[in-house]
């Protein structure tokens, strides 16, 4: 069966995650394979809903088609945890447009992440620097 792309060069509406968009990105994370957030939804609602955590969802009709978390010290730093969009609505801008929603939103200049999608990030003018991720249970070791 042929995808269907929709047209993003309307508006789309950014709001806030709340409990009613928790089906939707569980969906987004599904399709991206991320366990993490799919083992557990009520884990992963904590998360989204987290205290310093910022999450934004694109909305397509009643549709989610993405949805960017970042977590922020309002004036400089932010880190993103998330951003994910789905297959119809990719290649339009939209990660661009989530990202700059969720900066604005959380405040500050400039956002750090880890990826396994550098070349996307390119695109939008990211620098290349390098990084690490500590696993709890090799800290607990």
């Amino acid at each position: 069966m042929a995808e269907v792309r929709c047209d993003i060069q309307r508006v789309m509406e950014m709001t806030a995650f709340n409990r009613d968009y928790l089906a939707d990105a569980l969906e987004l994370f599904d399709a991206e394979g991320w366990d993490a957030y799919t083992a557990d939804p009520e884990l992963t609602h904590r998360a989204l809903t987290a205290p310093g955590s910022t999450v934004v969802v694109a909305l397509d009709g009643a549709e989610v088609a993405g949805l960017v978390q970042l977590q922020s010290d309002g004036e400089i730093q932010a880190h993103l945890s998330a951003l994910v969009v789905g297959n119809r609505w990719r290649g339009q801008d939209l990660g661009r447009r989530l990202l700059r929603e969720a900066l604005h939103r959380a405040g500050g200049v400039r956002i750090d992440l880890l990826t396994h999608a550098g070349r996307y990030y390119e695109t939008l003018g990211a620098e290349p620097r390098t990084g690490f991720r500590i696993q709890r249970d090799v800290l607990d070791t």
